[in-house]
């Protein structure tokens, strides 16, 4: 390759190394996927399988509560009964463990 002032020797051998697109690339590439839909303001959406099960996971999600109300009234009896007893051991593995967690990540 000769490098000149002008560029063309550089343009030639860029054309000649590089293919350009052909025939069927331009007319893939003019061509829509889908044909518009017939009226205005609508527009279609086409998601894969994969999109679809997130999106169902998100609607169980969402559907569930925040709180397991069960669950705290339980707790709020014990509480008030006098007999909630507290697992320190357990509490304490926790700790340790959410501790460990954070310095590791």
């Amino acid at each position: 390759m000769k490098i000149t002032d002008n560029g063309y020797e550089i343009a030639g051998f860029i054309n000649k190394t590089t293919p350009s697109p052909g025939k069927e690339q331009a007319e893939k590439a003019s061509t829509p996927l889908h044909s518009p839909p017939d009226s205005k303001g609508d527009a279609i959406v086409d998601l894969s399988e994969t999109s679809k099960e997130v999106q169902r996971a998100k609607e169980v999600i969402e559907s569930e509560p925040d709180i397991r109300s069960e669950k705290v009234d339980a707790i709020k009896d014990e509480v008030d009964k006098g007999a909630y007893k507290i697992d320190y051991d357990q509490t304490a593995e926790k700790m340790v463990g959410v501790f460990i967690d954070e310095f590791a990540g």
